[in-house]
């Protein structure tokens, strides 16, 4: 079943998010991810996160294969919802290569 929902450009993803709060207790939940052309990738939680927290988000709807990959991100608090909620904008973890040390000798 496709569960997403579309309003105008923006689509709505049901995820789910875990990372360490900012008192650094783990914690998972689930939300939607809001993904708009103009904004970007965000998510209303109910736990506050560290300033550049790191979260790891996966889409609860599945692939034609059954699977449903995570995704990391770094968080960046975009403001408070009229419920008190934390905002959060997300923005896609780049691995970093390893450097290879070479010996001349």
């Amino acid at each position: 079943m496709d569960r997403y929902a579309q309003l105008g450009g923006t689509r709505l993803y049901p995820v789910e998010v875990s990372g360490w709060d900012r008192t650094q207790n783990f914690f998972v939940e689930r939300c939607d991810l809001v993904w708009n052309g103009e904004t970007g990738r965000n998510v209303e939680l109910q736990h506050d996160l560290r300033e550049s927290a790191v979260l790891i988000v996966r889409p609860l709807e599945t692939d034609k294969a059954g699977r449903s990959h995570a995704i990391v991100y770094q968080a960046q608090l975009m403001g408070k919802t009229p419920s008190g909620h934390p905002q959060f904008r997300l923005t896609a973890v780049v691995p970093r290569m390893k450097e290879v040390e070479s010996f001349v000798g």
